[in-house]
């Protein structure tokens, strides 16, 4: 098929490169010039390599052309972000813009896919009303909803090999859809209604914000409790029926955060436990700081804190809504100085420190935010040359407690039971 795909992000970039290198003609638009420039030119920003690559063979397989404006297709997938608005509701206007772009091309029988995640009965509420105000049936058309299920670091062979699911607004509307995506999905694709493929999307997300959420409820609670969160959670999980994740100091990324207010938004009253689980993961943060604030005690004003990991997971780049960025504010809104150091991450809102080195030097307390493998190499006695206290702050459970405390260092381990070492002397 002649598809055009909206929006060159983290989705809508491979998907369109995947169907192009599988027998589609395919028209990439993004709104923004530099992501078309830089496209047309190398793909060199493009920090997935996978990503990176699949796109440079896509364009130089001469079925992925990069435009500067939409052009008629019978295909149009809208791949456009759908983040929080300052009062926490979802801002659609992405979609809804990209919905009334798309509008003005359709002719009958072609095909109009949302990708990006939303409300359910956003697909008929905003692309409908933009197909009915260009004057057109959405009879005259297929209108579906196929939601992303990919994450960083393995985009490109999910993409592929991930099961999919397809909401036709009518049953004919999701076989069309399913046709196309069969072109590259190795897996299943499921076909529902619309308004359940949205709500699935939201709901995959919301489970597993709810389930971080049960971990860090854990975890404050064995602090008081004098017991080991991480080993407690470890031996739960060997019951059968039994799957809690680990906790941490907070959840990032553009989806776990945002994604739990779509249905808390759309029914305030029936969504207590989704609200609360969200309050739960929000609050982590506030309480790394609260411990640190415990062992480098005021006066701030002088101390340093060196934090490592930028990102919102281990080993990806994606600094959106990172843990580390309310961190790092709420450090600096206190008085303390920070450094952020990150070698895997990009796009984070300060300048990040050059080295493992140049962080640490001078720092009263080192807290590891995020677990990315290359952190598993730091030595304390090697870290501790460049500080001036001996404080670790490890809101990951990653690094060995007894080694460092062995080295000199006074260790938390987030949703541990005690402080580990004697309290290092400050200058």
């Amino acid at each position: 098929m002649k598809v055009t795909v909206i929006g060159l992000g983290y989705i809508g970039l491979p998907t369109a490169a995947m169907l192009a290198l599988n027998g589609n003609v395919v028209q990439g638009y993004d709104a923004s010039p530099t992501v078309r420039d830089g496209l047309r030119s190398d793909a060199g920003y493009i920090a997935d390599q996978e990503v990176r690559v699949l796109t440079q063979r896509a364009i130089s397989s001469g079925n992925f052309l990069i435009s500067n404006r939409l052009e008629a297709a019978e295909a149009y997938i809208i791949c456009v972000p759908t983040p929080n608005a300052a009062d926490g509701r979802p801002n659609l206007s992405y979609v809804q813009s990209a919905s009334y772009d798309v509008a003005r091309l359709l002719k009958p029988d072609d095909l109009v896919i949302l990708e990006s995640t939303v409300p359910p009965g956003t697909t008929e509420r905003i692309v409908g009303t933009a197909v009915r105000e260009r004057g057109l049936s959405l009879d005259d058309i297929h209108l579906a909803h196929c939601p992303e299920r990919v994450t960083p670091g393995a985009i490109v062979t999910e993409l592929r090999r991930n099961s999919r699911i397809i909401g036709g607004r009518r049953p004919e509307d999701g076989e069309a859809a399913r046709s196309l995506y069969a072109s590259f999905v190795e897996s299943n694709i499921y076909v529902t209604d619309s308004r359940t493929a949205e709500l699935v999307k939201v709901i995959e997300n919301t489970f597993r914000d709810v389930n971080i959420a049960l971990a860090n409820e854990l975890a404050l609670l064995c602090e008081e409790l004098g017991v080991d969160a991480r080993e407690a959670i470890r031996l739960a999980n060997k019951h059968p029926r039994v799957d809690i994740l680990n906790p941490g100091p907070g959840v990032g990324g553009h989806c776990i955060p945002i994604d739990p207010s779509f249905l808390a938004d759309a029914h305030p009253f029936l969504t207590e436990l989704i609200q609360t689980a969200r309050r739960v993961n929000a609050r982590m943060p506030n309480h790394v700081v609260r411990r640190i604030h415990e062992l480098v005690p005021i006066p701030p004003y002088g101390r340093k804190i060196a934090l490592l990991g930028a990102s919102y997971k281990a080993n990806v780049d994606d600094s959106r809504e990172s843990p580390t960025q309310k961190i790092d504010e709420l450090l600096r809104e206190q008085g303390y100085e920070t450094a952020v150091f990150d070698p895997v991450a990009s796009g984070f809102v300060r300048t990040l420190a050059s080295s493992l080195e140049d962080a640490l030097h001078d720092a009263d307390a080192v807290v590891l935010i995020v677990d990315h493998d290359v952190f598993s190499t730091i030595k304390p006695e090697v870290a501790g040359e460049y500080m001036r206290g001996r404080i670790l702050v490890d809101a990951r459970g990653f690094f060995d407690a007894s080694t460092w405390q062995a080295g000199g260092f006074q260790v938390y381990t987030l949703g541990s039971p005690r402080v580990m070492g004697t309290l290092a002397t400050h200058a």
